[in-house]
């Protein structure tokens, strides 16, 4: 994600209520499923950037652990679908919350950007990514070592999509032999495994259509059973950040969960 300027106004204007979506499926009360932080001090929250990024009134900045939601317009490019819809949703959590939330920070604890990662728990509630992946208003991400309530969350996600809430409305899991030559950013692509190759510190998966998935071997250990010589032919969903290098669009993958398997192979 970019980070942006904090605008200078209040993020939550006394008395103000964010109704700019009614989401008819909700759940009494926020999930429980992946836990509390209620022994935790709690934090004022001064400004929510989007769906997944939010600052405290001492400055830092925290991003969410375990989500991605889409990508507001910025830079003269137009709004994901259901970007607005997130942003609004973590408001109206933030706001009901009473403007404070809780903390768990992660093993990493800082991101390229210098926010901090966190769970974001409401002051005597769940975990807030679980809640907006329940709502169809994210996709879950696996980034080790940071990852605390990985399963659950994953599990939320799973919920969504199997009742087509929020973005799951629309077709989420690009084909991977017609993924765009400009697609960046985070991604679920579908696809067969044309090729594995090695390096001196990578595995390589290379889909048909020309993605390439980069283990790194430290991270092999992440990959319990991963038999190399059987894995060209093998179908699979994959999700993580596209990004490109030497002309050539690559993922890391980082840990297991991350690949969703297909086939029976």
């Amino acid at each position: 994600m970019t980070n942006r300027p904090a605008p200078r106004h209040r993020a939550f204007p006394r008395g103000a209520l964010c109704c700019f979506v009614a989401l008819l499926w909700l759940l009494p009360g926020n999930l429980l499923g992946c836990g509390s932080a209620q022994h935790t001090s709690t934090y004022a929250v001064a400004w929510v950037y989007d769906g997944d990024t939010l600052r405290l009134e001492d400055g830092r900045r925290i991003r969410l652990i375990g989500i991605d939601t889409p990508e507001l317009g910025h830079d003269g490019k137009p709004a994901e679908p259901y970007a607005q819809q997130a942003l609004q949703r973590l408001r109206r959590l933030v706001e009901d919350g009473g403007e404070r939330v809780r903390l768990r920070l992660g093993p990493d604890r800082r991101d390229h950007y210098g926010r901090y990662l966190a769970h974001v728990y409401l002051p005597d509630q769940g975990d807030v990514a679980e809640q907006l992946l329940q709502e169809g208003l994210g996709r879950a991400t696996v980034m080790p070592p940071n990852i605390h309530h990985l399963n659950c969350l994953l599990e939320a996600e799973r919920r969504a999509r199997d009742a087509g809430r929020g973005l799951w409305r629309q077709a989420q899991v690009a084909d991977a032999r017609a993924l765009p030559k400009s697609a960046l950013g985070f991604r679920l692509v579908r696809g067969h495994i044309q090729r594995v190759g090695d390096s001196r510190r990578s595995l390589w998966l290379n889909l048909e259509g020309g993605l390439a998935l980069r283990i790194d071997r430290q991270d092999l250990t992440n990959f319990p059973g991963l038999q190399e010589r059987e894995l060209v032919g093998r179908e699979l969903e994959v999700r993580g950040w596209i990004y490109i290098r030497n002309g050539e669009q690559r993922m890391q993958v980082r840990h297991g969960a991350a690949i969703r398997w297909l086939d029976n192979g």
